[in-house]
């Protein structure tokens, strides 16, 4: 099962929904279309245990890039930069495979709900991360000021991931200048 996970999570980052065929998949796992039959149902079962272990994983490499312990001398703008490169890292490498799903579900409850819940999670500790700092923040109103800042990061690497800026040079901006400009922006608006 793994390996057919593997080969279909491969062709989705590659190639994109389109190239995730039953043949293409088993193919790239080294196995056959019953073994797939057998773990697998259809290419929507397949898309979303692939999905549910994308999250699970998220939740996990979260967990521990996000431990406490690891961060007790950092201090806010440390945190800030920190969680910009990973989202710059993570919405950049993961591109294909986020709007793979987004296709294939779209206006499912579930997929909505795994999504959701995963970003909760992982905003909430990100949060309890940046306010254990709280007397580093300038902003009056502390959670808040974090919690918008999430959405913006958010946001931002959502909308970019959702269109095409290869189609639009003129309006792509480089990984390391996004990166220094949102965490210009995101301290800024901190306070810190």
């Amino acid at each position: 099962m793994e390996n057919i996970l593997d080969a279909a999570e491969r062709i989705l980052l590659e190639r994109g929904l389109d190239a995730v065929t039953i043949p293409e998949v088993v193919k790239a796992a080294g196995s056959s279309v019953g073994a797939f039959y057998t773990r697998f149902p259809d290419k929507r079962a397949l898309l979303e245990t692939l999905h549910q272990r994308a999250c699970e994983r998220s939740l996990t490499q979260a967990g521990e890039l996000l431990d406490p312990a690891r961060w007790a001398d950092a201090s806010v703008r440390d945190l800030v930069r920190a969680g910009v490169k990973l989202a710059v890292e993570v919405f950049g490498s993961r591109r294909n495979i986020m709007n793979a799903f987004a296709e294939a579900f779209a206006g499912d409850p579930g997929f909505a709900a795994r999504r959701a819940s995963t970003a909760l999670a992982i905003g909430e500790r990100l949060s309890a991360l940046v306010l254990s700092k709280r007397s580093e923040i300038g902003h009056p109103q502390p959670r808040r000021a974090v919690e918008m800042a999430l959405r913006v990061v958010t946001a931002t690497f959502e909308q970019r991931n959702a269109f095409a800026v290869s189609a639009l040079p003129e309006v792509a901006i480089a990984d390391a200048v996004l990166a220094r400009e949102l965490e210009r922006m995101l301290c800024a608006y901190l306070g810190v």
